[in-house]
């Protein structure tokens, strides 16, 4: 049996660590042993014990301290003070001082405990210091690769010595090629959604009301389009009366999307932010029609997956895994990225037309099972690491 590490050094809790849940609780344990090792102490470790998974906390294992890297120049540079930029040297030299440490104490606990390969799930830009440690153990290293992400030429240099980085999308496995990694070595596997999990309805929803429901759930930030989102609502509820719009999510943005709804009437009937859901396949299931509004390139998003297990059509902007996602008429639509006009226009397209909601209801859950299940993630993270250790006995037998 191989023994497998996964290095989570993720400092929220997000959609990669429940990946990662996906991951390991899967995991054939005739084959394979798994053990995470978490760098933050999040809450989420809980769900892994509960799981029968062994975890632990990187100070535990290693010691030394905890510091945060110096992640933007911004404070540093409006006056263009010397001292500052002394700062910011030391803060950047301390810090990989400290990250090179972190790989150090690392190795002989990885020999200690036998393992065969190091899996980190944040890739080489937040996790050097698992990356490295798996090198100077002499054992092979997988890296996931969850966004778009530019490298430094030192940080190629370490991503060339993983021997496979698994990209969720398509999109996102062509930019770490066109970013100098091996195209051999790069491969895309999309997240899966436990499909058992999430049942879809099998007819469309009733409501007292008669309103239809668009629904977004996830983060409040800039780059996650909601503010497009708000300005199709106006363009469709200046049109139609019959649907309301709800947004579930936190983060920096909320304030001043909260405003931006209680400024207009039409938005303030029509539009309802929910703040955080606590049960979010439950929300989805409520919509008949969810979306994905991001302006930049989303990796791969793990709501519209979640929306289309269970049988919700899902309207999203036309760039990064989106398209890997959504098909045109058979699951939902895309609409041009950053464009409120484009995006009202795909809304309308499902809200009028009960049958084509229908039809693209029943495509969704069928692309979902096809392409986007739970076990097919699993069997082909397994199929990567069969490949990487044939050939090479287990360090414990």
């Amino acid at each position: 049996m191989y023994r497998i590490l996964y290095t989570e050094r993720a400092s929220r809790i997000g959609g990669s660590n429940f990946s990662l849940l996906q991951l390991v609780k899967g995991l054939d344990r005739s084959r394979f042993s798994p053990f995470v090792l978490f760098k933050y102490d999040l809450p989420v470790r809980q769900n892994f014990r509960d799981a029968g998974i062994e975890e632990a906390l990187w100070s535990s294992v290693t010691g030394g301290e905890e510091i945060q890297p110096p992640s933007t120049l911004r404070p540093y540079l409006p006056w263009y003070k010397k001292t500052d930029l002394y700062r910011l040297a030391w803060s950047i030299k301390h810090y990989m001082k400290v990250q090179k440490k972190e790989a150090d104490d690392l190795v002989p606990w990885i020999r200690e405990q036998g393992f065969d390969l190091v899996h980190t799930n944040n890739f080489v830009r937040a996790d050097f210091p698992g990356l490295t440690a798996a090198h100077k153990a002499g054992i092979p290293a997988v890296s996931h690769q969850r966004g778009f992400y530019d490298l430094t030429c030192f940080q190629r240099f370490i991503a060339r010595r993983v021997d496979r980085v698994l990209c969720v999308s398509r999109a996102v496995a062509d930019y770490n090629v066109s970013q100098g990694l091996p195209s051999g070595r790069v491969m895309a596997i999309h997240n899966g959604i436990d499909l058992e999990a999430v049942r879809p309805s099998e007819a469309l929803p009733v409501r007292s009301d008669g309103k239809k429901v668009v629904g977004y759930i996830g983060r409040l930030e800039e780059w996650k389009g909601v503010t497009s989102l708000i300005e199709a609502a106006e363009i469709v509820l200046s049109r139609r009366r019959d649907v309301r719009f709800v947004i579930a999510g936190t983060g920096p943005e909320e304030a001043r999307l909260k405003k931006m709804i209680d400024s207009s009437p039409l938005l303030a009937g029509g539009v309802g932010l929910l703040g955080y859901s606590d049960d979010p396949l439950a929300l989805i299931a409520e919509c008949d029609v969810a979306v994905n509004t991001s302006i930049e390139p989303e990796p791969l998003g793990r709501s519209a997956l979640e929306a289309l297990a269970s049988g919700v059509p899902v309207v999203a902007s036309d760039s990064g895994g989106n398209p890997e996602i959504v098909e045109d008429g058979l699951n939902g639509f895309l609409y041009k990225t950053g464009d409120p006009a484009s995006l009202a226009d795909a809304l309308e397209r499902l809200l009028e037309n009960d049958e084509l909601r229908r039809k693209c209801s029943i495509g969704a859950r069928r692309q979902a099972e096809k392409l986007f299940g739970a076990d097919r993630y699993v069997h082909e993270v397994e199929a990567v690491y069969d490949e990487i250790l044939a050939g090479i006995e287990p360090a414990r037998t």
